[in-house]
């Protein structure tokens, strides 16, 4: 039976198709929905038919995203801690996403919300690149810095040009979210992959 460890790595490998797939699914069900130009959180609104189940979801991801985090610091400590913590950051603040749901109607719980997403994007975005840093004196991991630094350079673009979109009024958010999200995850997935396959 794997160890803990490994079983860890593996929620990483799972968990982020599985959320994808379930969401893609919720929005697809979901009337009037436009995943071009609405966030997942649009469809955890109150009222929303799959409000409860989008929660879930996203609360499953960040708890993967948590194991993905201590996976890291277990195989990797002390070197691998910042990585880890930015990982834990953004599992925390999905987590966060996920209790406080986005309600235009309540500003306090709306700005909440936006500062938790942000909190997200920012550990997502720092992970990669910390991870190259942190890993790169290893030479089982040389081959894993120029995808981490491609991530990371890739997501520091699409936080540059979100920034633009958004002073300009032409964000559209539902594509920019997905693409972000997509490469971000798929690193993460990338990382749990080679974490679950290591020895020990």
């Amino acid at each position: 039976m794997p160890g803990p460890v490994r079983l860890a790595a593996l929620a990483g490998v799972v968990a982020p198709p599985t959320a994808s797939a379930a969401l893609l699914g919720f929005g697809w069900l979901s009337p009037g929905y436009d995943p071009l130009r609405r966030t997942v959180s649009r469809l955890a609104e109150p009222g929303a038919p799959y409000a409860l189940a989008v929660d879930l979801t996203l609360a499953a991801l960040g708890l993967a995203l948590l194991a993905v985090a201590w996976a890291l610091h277990e195989r990797h400590a002390p070197r691998a801690r910042p990585p880890a913590a930015a990982l834990a950051l953004a599992g925390v603040a999905l987590l966060g996403v996920a209790l406080v749901g986005r309600d235009a109607s309540r500003p306090a719980l709306l700005v909440t919300h936006r500062a938790l997403a942000l909190a997200l994007f920012l550990g997502l975005a720092l992970a990669p690149l910390l991870a190259a840093a942190s890993l790169r004196a290893d030479p089982a991991w040389q081959a894993w810095t120029a995808a981490s630094l491609a991530t990371a350079a890739l997501s520091a673009l699409l936080l540059a040009a979100a920034v633009l979109l958004v002073v300009t009024g032409r964000l559209p958010a539902g594509v920019w979210e997905r693409t972000f999200m997509g490469l971000n995850l798929l690193w993460v997935m990338l990382l749990a992959a080679r974490l679950a396959r290591a020895p020990g």
